[in-house]
């Protein structure tokens, strides 16, 4: 797995938005109130950074402390449009979390594009990356989170479906 450092180095503007302690957020609060843990890379990813975007375009969903319960409540709000839109058969076959193989989302764009966690039995560290993008294409990367960001600011992951630009290089970043 990409080390928080690698996505780092991969995005110097976030050096400035890095908390200088552990932000001490309450995970036990976030999966009592989803149902489900998170991944390790992200949660690491939290405690040391706000919510932030990158390039304009991308929205990092990141709890802020005090407010992890609304974050996951945030969540399964989120839930339920991605259940609409399963209910109309536009998902591709993808299913909203809890239902096995679920998505619970972590990311959204300024172009209306949605970013997801797909679940799995082997837990959050197994977990991979699924990309909605507004005018329905839907693609998948075989990895973590930090691992697809990484990807995507190096030109290791090909940015399907989201605009060719995207991140370009030394990407903003604002919390």
């Amino acid at each position: 797995m990409l080390t928080i450092e690698r996505l780092e180095q991969a995005i110097p503007a976030l050096g400035p938005i890095k908390s200088a302690q552990p932000r001490a957020l309450n995970w036990a609060a976030v999966s009592a109130e989803l149902g489900t843990g998170l991944p390790q890379d992200f949660m690491e990813l939290a405690e040391r950074y706000p919510a932030f975007l990158i390039a304009d375009f991308l929205n990092l969903q990141i709890p802020d402390p005090g407010e992890e319960v609304a974050f996951a409540r945030g969540a399964k709000e989120l839930l339920q449009s991605l259940e609409a839109l399963h209910d109309e058969g536009m998902t591709e076959g993808y299913v909203p979390y809890p239902e096995p193989g679920g998505l619970i989302p972590w990311g959204d764009s300024t172009d209306g594009d949605n970013f997801y966690w797909r679940t799995g039995p082997d837990g959050p560290d197994s977990w991979t990356v699924v990309v909605e993008t507004r005018n329905g294409y839907w693609g998948t990367y075989d990895g973590t989170l930090t691992e697809y960001l990484t990807g995507l600011v190096t030109g290791a992951v090909e940015p399907d479906g989201l605009p060719p630009d995207f991140p370009g290089e030394n990407p903003t970043v604002i919390s």
